[in-house]
């Protein structure tokens, strides 16, 4: 059926609307990571090819197609995590649950509390969409009951499992010592320790809620979506707790991003053991 006889078609109208959503989901999923920089590189170099190409450049034009060719595999190994994390959120399961209780957001909290009036580094994860058994089986897989006790216990310190991250889904805490993946060290967050990257590298990856404790300065931050929030306070911790856990906040409406911190004394936090690369 036409809409304009001779011109569009109700098929032609829906073509563009298609093509028109599909370019801005890809924007959205660019949008904010070093990927958008590249992306501008990108539709630089086609202009030029393109211009050469009407100029009728045929050496310039020649070299420019061949270097797109090369280029194409090239970027695909270079942006391999941020491919992977795109298409993991295309196929993120929109429909499944695994909010923890009240009652054991609450012992999150209080938990949180006690180990950074003690000083004592913490990183746990609370499992959302995406799942996160790959990295619980990088750990000791416990299926125990979220409580304050238990979690202080698996971050006391010379405790066998304090160096790694916890994972917790729905209100259960299914393993932990788990080494969770780094943000890369070029980044906005390159001045922090290891157990912080490793809160904003599980998050860059998975819509996990991370949390982490901070040896050095007794401070609790929680990372999302790649961006680590501001220091917070007991309050504080568990109004962001019940919006992203309940409410499915993100990061960019509730937590600001944090500033960048002075260089670090000699004393950076950094766990001495290989497992402290969670």
């Amino acid at each position: 059926m036409s809409l304009f006889p001779g011109l569009l078609s109700l098929r032609d109208v829906l073509d563009v609307a298609l093509v028109t959503f599909l370019i801005y989901q890809g924007y959205l999923l660019v949008v904010g990571t070093r990927a958008v920089n590249v992306l501008r590189g990108i539709l630089v170099f086609a202009g030029v090819w393109v211009l050469a190409q009407l100029l009728g450049l045929t050496t310039l034009s020649y070299l420019l197609g061949r270097a797109g060719t090369v280029g194409l595999f090239a970027l695909v190994v270079l942006f391999q995590p941020e491919l992977r994390a795109a298409l993991e959120r295309v196929g993120r399961p929109r429909g499944r649950d695994v909010r923890a209780s009240g009652a054991a957001l609450q012992d999150l909290a209080r938990a949180m509390e006690r180990l950074a009036e003690r000083k004592t580094g913490a990183l746990i994860a609370l499992e959302r969409r995406t799942p996160l058994g790959e990295y619980a089986a990088t750990g000791v897989i416990l299926d125990a009951v979220v409580s304050a006790p238990f979690l202080e216990a698996l971050f006391a310190r010379n405790a066998p499992l304090h160096d790694g991250g916890v994972i917790i889904q729905g209100s259960r805490v299914v393993a932990a010592g788990c080494l969770f993946p780094l943000q890369s060290s070029d980044g906005t967050y390159r001045r922090y320790g290891t157990r912080h990257r490793a809160a904003i590298g599980l998050s860059e990856l998975t819509d996990a809620v991370v949390l982490v404790v901070s040896e050095e300065r007794g401070s609790m931050r929680i990372a999302l979506a790649g961006r680590l929030g501001p220091d917070l306070n007991g309050s504080e911790l568990r109004e962001q707790l019940r919006a992203l856990v309940y409410d499915r906040a993100d990061l960019n409406g509730d937590l600001p991003p944090a500033p960048v911190p002075p260089m670090p004394e000699a004393g950076v936090e950094s766990p001495p053991t290989e497992r402290g690369s969670a």
